[in-house]
């Protein structure tokens, strides 16, 4: 119990931390899933992700 009172700023700077690259993560996710490319834009033709290449 001592240990995490002394620690109680890391732990917690921690978990922020952990829940921002979570919510990065699922927004990368989301965008993927909707047709988007993740990466922000719209499918732009130099996008390295595909989705604005014409599929053959």
């Amino acid at each position: 119990m001592t240990w995490l009172a002394e620690n109680i700023m890391s732990v917690v700077l921690l978990a922020v931390v952990a829940l921002i690259v979570f919510f990065i993560v699922r927004s990368k996710i989301r965008a993927k899933k909707s047709g988007g490319c993740g990466c922000g834009c719209s499918g732009c033709s130099g996008c390295s992700c595909g989705a604005g290449k014409d599929k053959k």
